[in-house]
């Protein structure tokens, strides 16, 4: 996993969200129809207090968690990753519009990227400074699982072989035609004819979806 160097008030971080900032999740998410779609997504989602504790996390959301982790940690206790990037927002102001993106490799070198920004889920008492009513949201893409399912419909839609899908999760991870020579041990011409072969099928089926249309 990579090195982290960790810069933030941990007094901070042991702040709870109090009863009316989880009510007002609970109101704005849990009894909505956004629910079910963000349960169905296949990125994670999580919902985070301006005290830098989860409030809301879809399951994807935390199954990521616990590959973040190190051992056996709560899923109250966010993962030091997560918690960064959470600390560098609130530094650029609570509401700033800006997003912040990030990539992380976990112990097992899966690739996690997470993206925060802030969410304003509405007041629930007029009195209070539009501040209180932030929150931020995270994403979370396990970039090798989802490159395994987009290499899976590929594979299908395309009728590509397993040797040509095998090159093509290759290339998509930015390996050279040399690098990949040299992992699958086979020529640099076999690479390249196995690319040619892989265009060649992909524009077959381009054209023929838009003959279709």
């Amino acid at each position: 996993m990579k090195a982290h160097s960790l810069t933030v008030n941990l007094e901070t971080s042991t702040a709870v969200p109090d009863k009316s900032e989880i009510n007002t999740v609970n109101n704005t998410l849990f009894n909505s129809p956004w629910m079910a779609l963000a349960e169905s997504l296949r990125e994670g989602i999580m919902v985070i207090s301006r005290h830098v504790k989860p409030i809301y996390m879809n399951q994807q959301a935390k199954e990521i968690s616990q590959k973040l982790s190190v051992g056996d940690r709560h899923l109250s206790i966010l993962p030091l990753e997560i918690s960064e990037i959470c600390y560098r927002l609130i530094r650029y102001g609570i509401g700033n519009q800006q997003s912040i993106v990030t990539e992380c490799v976990t112990a097992e070198q899966q690739t996690i990227r997470i993206r925060a920004s802030w969410v304003n889920l509405g007041a629930t008492d007029g009195n209070l400074p539009a501040s209180e009513n932030q929150h931020i949201v995270i994403f979370l893409e396990d970039r090798c699982q989802i490159l395994q399912e987009d290499l899976q419909f590929e594979q299908q839609k395309y009728q590509l072989t397993d040797r040509e899908i095998e090159i093509w999760s290759l290339l998509r991870q930015e390996y050279s035609y040399q690098e990949i020579a040299e992992k699958l041990h086979i020529s640099l011409n076999t690479v390249k004819t196995h690319v040619k072969n892989i265009y060649a099928k992909k524009r077959w089926h381009q054209l023929k979806d838009r003959d279709e249309e």
